[in-house]
């Protein structure tokens, strides 16, 4: 061994006063693998037994100062790994558009463990590197640390998840009690948590990765090796504590999308509009006052964002006649007391919304079959007209045209598309069939599937976002009005009042969106105390 340098002393005398290769790499201002390393160039191995009684506590970042944003670009890499240039190019434009605090965390997944019989051969060159080691241009942005980045905002950059987790948020629901985490990983996933009806909604986001592929190829490796995505997590927090996250995911090219910016080559420039947007369920009745205007007021999001499609779920609520209400008669005596009762009223409302309030020349709206949409051709199915005598005459109108349909043989009639347009809803409205697809951005991968609602599952059974995920489409989809992403199913929220009535105990529901890109990326933004994103 070859006489110690004056670095090495240094670092053994702080390791032996210490006892922790952590607390020496901190006080000393290195890296955690500087200091393994030197230790183990002078002989000394790292010790058997460790420990500490508490967990670390993460490290409070500051509020920024009145009416300022304090932004943060949250990304991962793996070690042995070179970096993607184009993607660390234009995060790093990013990151200057928005004068952001770029933050990496790394994580080890060991290959060479594996050895060069463990794979087909010539499927990858083996590494015979001895030691853990990482793309020196992150050196400057290396947080493998917890940080509290706004009250109820924790990024635990300590992590260190396998890339081949199927779902890497899988038993974190906790991790950080009541507070929303950021997990470092290479997919982009993100899940909604309960909460008490009076708190916020927890999210759990992981990050995307700034590494190139460097899977073990076999099953584990190979599977996610698919789902791999570039990008990161971009943070807003502003001076009052409220924060809003989005996708950063990066395509092929390296090419980045955020609401009204896009990023090519180290170069940001305004978009002229994206592809689609599908709203959180509308269920215009009970659509909440504040989102309402957010959403489609004069100078929301549809009028920033321009999209080429608007999808609409749920957009009829149906709520004066549902059917779950009926035989209720504490329900049903409330909505009588409060004049909530006329079918026809409702109708006219939603009309209103689809053709005035929510319309522009711009945009197609497309209205999907939901299953609150097919609440008003089961009224038709099932009630007595005779004892209802609010709803009687356009009881007897819509069943009247019903059958009419039925006796002409017309099989495409849609009993909303007919009582909207009926009102004066325009035709360029496209309203959707049950299981009728809708494919947006078909050049990117095979598109994206915007014609389920989410109710419908795999072969008769019950739908769940982790069941439509698998099949073999990327989709957007509403219905659970919980937000979340599963591979390539992105998953909306809703646009209505977080109480509706039937939804009791603790909830994760989110008044969250679905912004698709040009380039069929996509990113779910929240709306959160009357905002959409730091202003």
């Amino acid at each position: 061994m070859a006489d110690p340098n004056e670095q090495q002393l240094q670092i053994l005398e702080v390791y032996e006063r210490l006892g922790n290769i952590t607390h020496t790499a901190k006080e000393l201002g290195l890296h955690r693998t500087t200091v393994q390393r030197n230790l183990r160039k002078l002989g000394v191995d790292s010790p058997i037994a460790l420990g500490q009684k508490t967990p670390p506590k993460a490290i409070v970042e500051p509020l920024p100062g009145k009416s300022e944003v304090h932004r943060f670009v949250l990304t991962c890499a793996q070690n042995n790994t070179f970096l993607n240039d184009q993607v660390w190019e234009n995060l790093h434009a990013i990151t200057d558009h928005y004068d952001a605090d770029l933050l990496v965390s790394r994580f080890a997944y060991n290959k060479s463990s594996y050895g060069p019989l463990s794979v087909k051969p010539d499927s990858e060159k083996q590494s015979d590197a001895d030691e853990l080691w990482f793309d020196e241009r992150i050196e400057d942005y290396i947080s493998d640390e917890a940080r509290e980045l706004a009250p109820g905002l924790v990024w635990c950059g300590e992590l260190n998840v396998s890339p081949t987790a199927e779902r890497p948020l899988r038993g974190f629901e906790t991790y950080t009690g009541r507070r929303s985490s950021i997990v470092p990983h290479v997919k982009i996933a993100m899940e909604s948590v309960a909460s008490g009806k009076s708190e916020p909604t927890k999210f759990n986001y992981t990050t995307g990765t700034v590494t190139q592929l460097n899977y073990i190829q076999k099953k584990a490796g190979q599977k996610a090796q698919h789902h791999h995505c570039y990008g990161a997590l971009l943070v807003e927090v502003d001076s009052e504590g409220r924060w809003w996250c989005r996708q950063l995911n990066a395509d092929a090219n390296g090419l980045i999308y955020d609401i009204d910016i896009h990023v090519d080559n180290g170069e940001v420039y305004e978009n002229e509009g994206i592809e689609a947007i599908n709203w959180g369920d509308i269920h215009e009745q009970e659509l909440d006052p504040v989102v309402r205007q957010v959403q489609w007021g004069e100078g929301g999001i549809l009028d920033t964002l321009r999209p080429k499609y608007q999808f609409m779920h749920d957009t009829l609520s149906f709520k004066r006649r549902n059917h779950h209400d009926r035989g209720d008669c504490h329900i049903e005596f409330e909505k009588f007391v409060n004049g909530v009762e006329s079918v026809e009223s409702e109708i006219d409302n939603v009309a209103h919304f689809l053709a005035v309030e929510s319309f522009r020349d711009f945009c197609k709206t497309i209205v999907v079959d939901s299953n609150h949409d097919q609440a008003f051709s089961r009224w038709l199915r099932e009630c007595d007209y005779r004892r209802d005598h609010v709803n009687a005459l356009y009881f007897l109108t819509c069943q009247g045209r019903k059958y009419q349909a039925i006796a002409d043989g017309d099989q495409n009639f849609h009993m909303v598309e007919w009582a909207m347009q009926n009102k004066g809803v325009p035709t360029s409205i496209r309203f959707l069939r049950e299981d009728e697809s809708f494919i947006i951005a078909k050049g990117k991968s095979g598109g994206i599937e915007c014609g389920m609602h989410g109710h419908l599952g795999i072969n008769g059974a019950r739908a769940t976002p982790i069941s439509l995920s698998k099949i073999g489409r990327r989709a957007n989809t509403g219905h659970t009005h919980t937000c979340g992403i599963y591979n390539g199913l992105y998953v909306a929220g809703l646009s209505a009042n977080k109480d509706l009535g039937y939804n009791r105990g603790p909830s994760s529901w989110s008044h969250s969106l679905v912004a698709t890109y040009p380039n069929g990326k996509r990113s779910i933004i929240t709306i959160w105390d009357g905002q959409w994103r730091a202003s």
